[in-house]
């Protein structure tokens, strides 16, 4: 049981569940309705083999900034996440090859980036927390493009890259005494955390500032302006309260978190 809840630990599964969410928000906002199931399941299990490589690849990392993780507390072996991470490749390569070529392109470009981020680009700076965001936001783009209307995606990807990129500038700042021991060269190591978190502070400013624009301006309806204003605004709120004084950086990223999956109802409730 312990080895089985390690697994669903190394997948992070939450983070699976909010890329497919992302796809099937941008396929929704683009009038295709609810996505194909499989392009669900590729868009998931690509993500969920991100997620092993990276613990992969962390795991002197992570034994010192969270050693109870799954590889350097010893509840998954180093060949048994291999494995794990081969079989949620062949799976996602097998649900793409049942799509149209350029779904199935899409999802092998995702799997050879977040391969090349956890091989290299995490421990540079900012290359890493830009590829994140990236591959994160396009998920609504995937999903739109699917639709035949990928236009239809590009606000909740502008949004979703900049929420993501604020939290990982966070996330970094939290892990800075394990990326450091390692030679990492993230953001708060080259240019120092205040400076890190200063910035991440800056972006959550302006996304509390620019959420609202979509329903001021009409171009989504009330649904929208009701979540962002119940469920988005207080998260930013609070991440700049905390993340401008340097305070509990742990929290701030798990509300961060929920907010990736309050944004998506957001964007789908307009």
């Amino acid at each position: 049981m312990r080895r089985l809840y390690g697994f669903i630990r190394i997948i992070r599964p939450h983070n699976a569940a909010a890329a497919a969410l992302s796809a099937g928000a941008g396929h929704v906002l683009a009038g295709g309705g609810w996505p194909p199931a499989l392009l669900l399941w590729a868009t998931a299990l690509v993500t969920a083999a991100g997620n092993v490589i990276n613990d992969l690849r962390d795991r002197d990392i992570d034994a010192v900034n969270k050693p109870g993780r799954p590889i350097p507390s010893g509840t998954v072996s180093t060949r048994a996440a291999g494995i794990l991470y081969a079989a949620l490749l062949v799976g996602a390569a097998a649900a793409a090859a049942a799509l149209p070529a350029s779904l199935a392109a899409w999802i092998l470009i995702w799997a050879l980036l977040l391969h090349l981020y956890s091989a290299r680009l995490k421990r540079l700076f900012l290359a890493g927390n830009l590829l994140v965001s990236v591959v994160s936001a396009s998920g609504f783009l995937l999903g739109a493009f699917a639709a035949g209307r990928i236009a239809a995606g590009w606000v909740p990807a502008a949004f979703t890259f900049a929420f993501v990129l604020g939290r990982e500038l966070v996330k970094d700042c939290e892990d800075e005494a394990g990326d450091a021991a390692c030679g990492a060269r993230t953001v708060p190591i080259v240019s120092g955390r205040r400076r890190a978190l200063a910035a991440a502070t800056t972006i959550f400013v302006f996304l509390a500032l620019l959420f609202p624009l979509p329903a001021i301006t009409g171009f989504y309806g009330r649904g929208y302006a009701v979540v962002v204003a119940a469920g988005l605004e207080p998260i930013l709120v609070a991440s700049i309260a905390l993340a401008s004084r340097g305070r509990r950086l742990g929290l701030v990223s798990l509300l961060l978190k929920a907010g990736m999956f309050v944004g998506i109802v957001a964007f789908l409730s307009g």
